[in-house]
């Protein structure tokens, strides 16, 4: 018993000491030798606890001893009790450092035990499994490039660095299978082991290609699902046990009386829907390459696309970064291998049903923008897979279980959308006409607490129902759907609480700003509040608070002139309804093709006198101003967000709430960001034109071209793209769209226009085309060089238009020796390039 003391506290004294060849020679001493064999239990944990992270870099010489020490106790110890102390200090590691040193002499002690390998092996994963389920996964709430932060934390890189090591262990293995191919129990217990790696902690870590493309991460799950493949020839039988983890009850195969054990895919806790999801995700999500025979063709698209669904349901139930993208990732490539249409019926499945369920709560309460904003994507995508009646099922649904307002209003877009698709067949689909739509339209003109509704929380949806039974009332000329039927329900129970409402809500919260206008600094400030998922944020600035009323205001003032504009829609359509087909006006008189105007002034008051009568709406001139002056503040705003978002309906969305509207309000932008284009045109022509006026003349007095003017125009305009250069292609290739053409060439021609008429053109003969069309020309050259020039203060642009007008120069003289004989070709020449300028010659 001496002796047995004597030979640990020797080995572990000297490598305190720094002893290590003296500490290395122990095992070969007679007088330990005997010792030595017998203690090798205690020993190992004495040598593994010696063991830290920073040992291999601090002290290197002591690591190393250490490894030889292990292997030395593998070849001397008994391997069965050898084993199980290893097995039990991977589990009890205190650091990866010593994880890490365990694996190589647990890979040969396994190789040992051939005979005896099939439960042991199992024992030593399972305690691999154990360790790497201690490693906490961080949560920083970080988005897109941010994201790549999340490779510094220690945690992150832990786990990375764990399953980098853990090929190495399994892959001998493995190779061993693949020669004898006989040991199923061994081959069911690695793959189920494999799969289960893929779950957690994996699944929260970034493996997508576009920001972590040759991430470790990325390159260690690839080895483990090609040695998933090498193993099972068919991954796709994995989806059996979806189906089976999918089950409320679980139910053991094990009888009481019955000795038959579970098989290793039974393992719950390795197979489970968690790591099944990990897996799927790696073979459909197109993130991965996969063996080509380990996907058989035999499986039809219906069972592959419905089972794997249940997998993402799980994952959408996680609020993490994580699993939430690749559950979005791994439902749009199962989406996509649905056909184009789907029948209805393939709706009883109820796995629908818990996607959208998923997907919405994903959209309304993640913490992620992009994650919301995916799952928005996917829900139209979703929705629009299946025919007409599949689709009102599932938006009714999205009405059922959505308590949120902006996604109501979404859910109402995606039925106005299907309708206007509908309406492009020569008749009108039975789910939109009589009572199935009657039906919709009361779930869309639903108040909760009728006049009493939040007129704010629901103003998102209130807004967007407006513009749907407008554009239904003027769409459906010939009432195939029978909404014209139905206008005095919706006047009198929608309509007129909405009024009630609108004029209690307008009410309450003008008299609340006037208090806070009216109050002292001394006085108490004004009571409000405002609520966040239960929660009331306290002591709000004053300055907010006027934020938050004027901005309440607004959305009255803007769902209140939307009521006006229905309720107009609403009297035509009942008169034409009662007047003789003979006498009928054309409902082309209407137009149903101008943008939705708002006919109340914001700041209009005047008070009504008893049984004075006062006109519904303004007069027409005031009401096209008021409504330009409101596109005109969005559009302002939103040219502060194009560098973020670019020229798009999320810069609209952004700057209609910074001026104070709704962020459905972008919808008065018919062409989206070409719109924002035109206006950023037209405002920085305008701008031109007042700094030309001031410009000094004497140079138009002296030359016959004044170079230096024009010069010095076009390089003013193209500094006005400057703050917008990163985005300006975009907005090119927005320009050359068919719809947007009129108003760039417009812009263009006014722009080039006014340069030439402020440079003291006042030519009246064929000169003047030639000029501005080669003036064109010259500006839309610069605009591509001016994008590429990185030169300071531009000077590469300003040598590059001083060059270009040179040679305009030239060309101006030659036209002048002849100008009617050269005429046509010149003409047909200016033509042919202004529609190159714009890309016209590109369309088909």
């Amino acid at each position: 018993m001496e002796n047995n003391i004597d030979v640990v506290d020797e080995i572990s004294s000297l490598l305190d000491s720094e002893k290590y060849k003296e500490a290395l020679s122990v095992p070969n001493n007679e007088k330990f030798a005997q010792s030595f064999k017998e203690n090798c239990w205690d020993l190992i944990s004495i040598i593994i606890n010696k063991v830290n992270d920073d040992t291999i870099i601090l002290k290197p010489s002591l690591h190393g001893a250490c490894e030889q020490l292990l292997n030395i106790i593998v070849e001397k110890a008994t391997p069965e009790e050898a084993l199980l102390e290893f097995i039990e200090q991977v589990e009890v590691a205190k650091n990866d450092a010593q994880f890490s040193i365990i694996l190589m002499p647990l890979q040969q002690l396994l190789v040992k035990l051939k005979a005896k390998r099939g439960r042991s092996l199992e024992w030593c994963l399972n305690s691999i499994s154990t360790y790497i389920e201690t490693i906490p996964t961080p949560e920083y709430y970080l988005e897109q490039k941010e994201r790549l932060l999340m490779d510094c934390d220690n945690n992150i890189r832990r786990i990375v660095k764990v399953y980098s090591m853990i090929p190495t262990f399994y892959k001998p293995f493995i190779a061993e299978l693949k020669r004898e191919d006989t040991n199923v129990k061994v081959k069911q217990t690695i793959c189920a082991f494999l799969v289960s790696l893929l779950g957690k902690p994996l699944i929260y870590i970034d493996l997508d290609p576009e920001s972590n493309a040759q991430s470790e991460a990325r390159q260690t799950c690839s080895t483990i699902i090609d040695d998933i493949c090498s193993l099972e020839k068919n991954v796709l039988k994995f989806l059996f046990y979806i189906e089976e983890c999918s089950k409320e009850k679980k139910v053991s195969r094990l009888n009481e009386d019955s000795e038959e054990e579970l098989s290793a895919y039974e393992n719950k806790e390795k197979i489970n829907m968690t790591s099944l999801a990990g897996l799927f995700y790696v073979i459909f999500s197109g993130h991965f390459n996969i063996m080509d025979n380990a996907i058989p063709q035999v499986y039809s698209v219906d069972y592959i696309v419905h089972t794997t669904l249940l997998a993402v349901n799980n994952l959408l139930s996680n609020t993490e970064y994580g699993p939430l993208s690749k559950a979005l990732f791994l439902c749009k490539a199962l989406l996509n291998r649905l056909p184009n249409i789907v029948a209805y019926d393939v709706l009883s499945i109820p796995v629908h049903f818990n996607l959208l369920k998923g997907l919405v709560n994903v959209a309304i309460y993640s913490n992620y923008e992009v994650i919301r904003k995916t799952a928005v994507n996917l829900i139209s995508l979703h929705v629009n897979k299946f025919q007409y009646k599949g689709r009102c099922l599932l938006i009714k649904y999205i009405l059922d279980i959505a308590n949120h307002s902006g996604m109501i209003g979404y859910a109402i877009t995606l039925y106005k959308n299907s309708i206007n698709e509908a309406f492009k067949s020569p008749v009108l689909d039975e789910c939109f006409t009589g009572d199935q739509l009657m039906y919709m339209v009361r779930k869309i003109c639903h108040l909760p607490h009728g006049a009493q509704s939040d007129l704010v929380e629901l103003a998102d949806q209130i807004i967007t129902a407006l513009n749907f039974l407008r554009y239904l009332i003027l769409k459906d000329t010939l009432n195939q759907s029978g909404i014209k039927n139905n206008l005095s329900y919706i006047e009198s129970e929608y309509l007129e609480n909405l009024r009630t409402g609108l004029n209690l809500s307008k009410a309450h919260y003008e008299q609340k700003l006037i208090e806070i206008e009216n109050k002292n600094s001394t006085q108490q400030g004004v009571d409000i509040s405002i609520n966040v998922g239960g929660n009331t944020l306290d002591d709000i600035p004053i300055e907010n608070k006027r934020e938050i009323l004027h901005s309440a205001l607004n959305a009255f003032h803007l769902i209140e002139g939307l009521v006006a504009r229905l309720s107009e829609c609403i009297n035509i359509s009942k008169t034409t309804l009662r007047i003789s087909s003979r006498a009928m006006l054309p409902l082309t008189t209407i137009s149903i093709n101008n943008h939705q105007r708002i006919i109340r002034n914001y700041c209009q008051k005047s008070e009504i006198q008893k049984g004075e009568i006062v006109s519904t709406l303004p007069p027409e001139q005031d009401e096209q101003q008021y409504e330009q002056n409101v596109k005109d503040s969005i559009l302002s705003k939103s040219l502060d967000f194009v560098p973020k978002f670019g020229w798009s309906v999320e810069s609209l969305s952004h700057g209609a709430e910074a001026a104070g509207y709704p962020g459905i309000t972008h919808g008065l932008f018919p062409n989206g960001g070409g719109d924002l284009v035109h206006y950023f045109n037209v405002k920085c022509n305008e701008e031109l034109v007042q700094q030309m006026k001031s410009w000094p003349k004497e140079e138009l007095k002296n030359m016959k071209v004044p170079v230096q003017l024009i010069e010095n125009a076009i390089m003013t305009r193209l500094l006005m793209i400057q703050p917008y250069k990163s985005t300006w292609p975009k907005a090119m290739a927005i320009q050359a769209l068919p719809n947007n053409v009129p108003n760039s060439l417009a812009t263009l021609l006014s722009l080039v226009d006014d340069i030439c008429y402020h440079s003291g053109d006042r030519s009246v003969d064929f000169n003047w085309y030639i000029r501005r069309v080669g003036l064109a020309g010259i500006y839309k050259a610069s605009e591509l060089f001016f994008l590429t020039d990185n030169s300071q203060d531009a000077a590469g642009t300003r040598n590059f238009v001083k060059s270009r007008i040179s040679d305009a120069e030239l060309i101006q003289t030659a036209l002048n020796m002849n100008p009617v004989s050269v005429a046509p070709q010149t003409l047909t020449a200016a033509f042919v390039t202004a529609k190159n300028m714009l890309g016209l010659n590109t369309l088909k």
